[in-house]
């Protein structure tokens, strides 16, 4: 998709310059530096976890981000209503139009889709670790299967605005976005500008019945469970007696505690009009 992409630049004049990422945190720091020189436009390609960075290095500048969705879940661009085409995907670039989207913040760290802990994070590092060959769902649904020696209850203490929640559960996400790991709609409800964190606790069940729920999940039908809590809260504060890490855009950001928080309006993006 980058170079069908940097062609149509070219036809159209656009003026450029391509910089490749020496590694994820190198990402961050690129993002830093382009912002500082003040373009019209800065874009990242690559997937969930390559725009995870770079919005980590615009969060709060006024110069948009472009996305060019090439990697394996695409949630982030998808949310925003950017093809997966590669040329109508370059097509939003260059004529798209600005959008304010909110982010989550959990300490010193953005994430634009889905944080989670519990299962649900050990599958997305098993993902991220073994499962190179795979993208998409396919790459999910084999890590959960392969992580199913992990699959035990684990207490969690949630407090939402105020109010507090004990329980042991499979895992909690604080949504941003509506889905993850590569079209879950684990959070359907959420919108990435409603000033809302949309928060989707999932109890400990049987492996058949986790099996059974993942189907209604990529449909967003799971919150028919009666058991599943589901709520929106602008800070979320995420506690555990057991060692739990807390996973951002399928990236690590910190072990808990972890507190999350949504920070209103905080990137501008390019959207098709």
């Amino acid at each position: 998709m980058v170079k069908p992409a940097l062609e149509a630049f070219r036809r159209q004049g656009v003026q450029f310059e391509v910089r490749e990422s020496l590694n994820a945190q190198h990402l961050t720091e690129l993002a830093r530096q382009a912002e500082e020189e003040k373009p019209d436009l800065i874009v990242s390609a690559g997937g969930d976890g390559t725009h995870h960075y770079v919005i980590n290095g615009l969060a709060g500048s006024e110069i948009p981000l472009g996305l060019l969705p090439v990697g394996r879940g695409n949630d982030f661009p998808k949310g925003v209503g950017i093809s997966t085409d590669p040329r109508a995907a370059t097509g939003t670039l260059l004529s798209g139009r600005v959008r304010e989207v909110d982010l989550a913040r959990a300490g010193p760290v953005v994430y634009a889709c889905v944080g989670g802990a519990g299962f649900d994070s050990i599958v997305n590092r098993y993902t991220n670790e073994r499962a190179r060959g795979l993208s998409g769902s396919p790459a999910y649904i084999w890590s959960l299967l392969c992580c199913l020696k992990e699959y035990r209850p684990r207490p969690l203490e949630i407090i939402a605005d105020g109010a507090s929640f004990s329980e042991e559960v499979l895992f909690a996400v604080v949504g941003n976005n509506c889905s993850y790991a590569g079209g879950i709609k684990i959070a359907p409800r959420a919108r990435l500008d409603d000033g809302l964190l949309d928060v989707c606790i999932i109890p400990f069940m049987g492996r058949l019945e986790l099996l059974r729920w993942v189907p209604r999940a990529y449909r967003g039908e799971h919150l028919r469970h009666p058991r599943i809590k589901y709520f929106q809260a602008h800070k979320i504060t995420l506690r555990s007696s057991s060692p739990m890490e807390l996973l951002g855009d399928g990236e690590f950001l910190q072990e808990l505690p972890a507190t999350i928080e949504v920070v209103p309006h905080a990137l501008r993006v390019i959207a098709p009009r």
